[in-house]
């Protein structure tokens, strides 16, 4: 039996500081940026019915010749579009199966600067590398060095010169033959070579700082309830994300504290470099401690559904529903004495997603002015809305690789793209009211890109094209 609880989705997001809240910037203090994109084209919609009839967008990433590479999931199934640089169809492929270069369980695609891409399979254990023409090429197995059969990529960045990536790991919480199997993760940032024939090692590259120690549990237990005992101490309300992004060189940038501060690595074991602005996070206070409690209490009860083997509970034979029933009262009591004990972070994280573009100029979003707001995103997510996690209002300041401030755009204008690509190109992905998604390609303007000719700007098509909406 296969039994599925959404509210797990709010419990490893609060655990593991999936999201958090922050503070409205100081009067003044922003440089308003216009959010004046160039359209380029527009793909898939209500209307489509060819290759560009998506489902659901799991991942979107460019090559360095401008193609987008689209991971589209449909139910169990996988299939990759590689779409040309004025959104014509380039490529489809993927295929579902065990054998060479089928995808079993895919977790993350991301796209090689060469052309192709990298399949992150879990199913496989391995990463699948394909041509940008569908092509398979080969197969390397995973290898992070003390991480357990429960831990998996979390993030996964293309280094922009190819050849390899960079990730985080996830943290776990399972249950299976009476035993419960926790795994809170770590705030590592691991690189790896995919120029091994056979195994890719991963390496630790840079090391976040750890609000929360790291655990790997197992125990016997009767019930799923059980593995919430066993999170302990490790779960903890406004914990900042580790976010991160990869920057021209093979370095990456990212943000690992409550702080402004974003950490530039540029090799392995080297000083990190700090830059940011005079932003200061909120401090967590008794009052907004009880606030935050309640919310999470309220997301909890409310995302609280089951179902066995695809069947919601009102299908199920009365006996077997009694018993999932049962069980799922079960975990909820387990939830509600974590809920009850949580404790909470000092301060109110500011920095909740940061990208970078080709150019090497830093993206950081920052977190609205509700501090609550990140209860509303997990409840969302639990309930399967991907659109929720926008709904919070906040901001993007733009920074140059120097740790120059460029300018502020509001989230009232623009999300932060789903994917950066050369010679200034984003896409986003936007859904309707039927959640069907439609991708749309634009070319940032010159006020948030370097120079031509600057040491920082990158390679890739600079043309201008007409819009185009397919």
């Amino acid at each position: 039996m296969r039994f599925r609880c959404a509210v797990f989705v709010t419990l490893l997001a609060a655990c593991g500081g999936e999201t958090d809240g922050g503070s409205a910037p100081p009067a003044g203090k922003d440089r308003p940026l216009e959010a004046d994109f160039e359209g380029v084209y527009r793909i898939g919609g209500i209307a489509a019915e060819g290759w560009d009839a998506f489902t659901e967008i799991a991942d979107l990433d460019f090559d360095a010749g401008g193609r987008l590479y689209i991971r589209d999931e449909a139910g169990s199934s996988t299939r990759i579009v590689v779409v040309d640089a004025v959104g014509g169809l380039a490529a489809e492929f993927g295929r579902m199966g065990d054998g060479p270069g089928e995808l079993r369980d895919v977790g993350h695609m991301v796209a090689r600067p060469g052309g192709g891409v990298v399949i992150v399979d879990d199913g496989h254990g391995a990463y699948l590398l394909f041509g940008s023409d569908g092509s398979f090429e080969s197969a390397i197995r995973f290898a992070i060095e003390g991480a357990s059969e429960t831990a998996s990529a979390q993030t996964v960045r293309s280094a922009r010169e190819g050849g390899t990536l960079f990730l985080t790991r996830s943290p776990a919480a399972r249950f299976s033959s009476g035993e419960v199997s926790v795994e809170t993760g770590d705030r590592t940032i691991y690189r790896m070579s995919l120029a091994e024939a056979e195994e890719a090692a991963a390496v630790p590259f840079a090391g976040g700082w750890e609000a929360r120690p790291e655990r790997a549990v197992r125990m016997e237990a009767e019930d799923p309830s059980e593995m919430f005992g066993a999170l302990g101490e490790a779960f903890t309300g406004f914990v900042p994300d580790l976010v991160f992004d990869v920057l021209p060189g093979g370095g990456v940038a990212y943000s690992d504290s409550s702080a402004y501060a974003v950490k530039i690595q540029s090799a392995s074991g080297a000083p990190a470099r700090i830059v940011g602005r005079p932003l200061h996070p909120e401090p967590v206070t008794e009052p907004l401690r009880e606030r935050a409690r309640a919310r999470m209490m309220e997301a909890m009860e409310s995302s609280a559904t089951g179902d066995v083997n695809g069947q919601s509970l009102d299908d199920l034979p009365p006996a077997l529903r009694a018993q999932v029933e049962a069980m799922m009262e079960e975990m909820l009591a387990g939830m509600r004495d974590a809920l009850a004990n949580a404790s909470f972070m000092p301060e109110v994280p500011l920095v909740r997603d940061l990208r970078t573009t080709w150019d090497g100029m830093i993206w950081v979003q920052r977190w609205g002015s509700d501090p609550l707001a990140q209860i509303d995103a997990q409840t969302a997510l639990a309930g399967g809305d991907p659109e929720g996690e926008e709904a919070a209002d906040g901001w993007i300041d733009v920074l140059s690789l120097e740790g120059e401030y460029v300018g502020t755009l509001s989230l009232e204008q623009t999300p932060m793209p789903d994917a950066f690509g050369p010679g200034g190109l984003v896409a986003f992905v936007e859904t309707d009211e039927f959640d069907v998604p439609t991708i749309i390609l634009k070319r940032l303007p010159e006020t948030v890109r370097p120079e031509l000719g600057s040491p920082t700007s990158g390679a890739g098509p600079t043309q201008t094209s007409a819009f185009r909406d397919r």
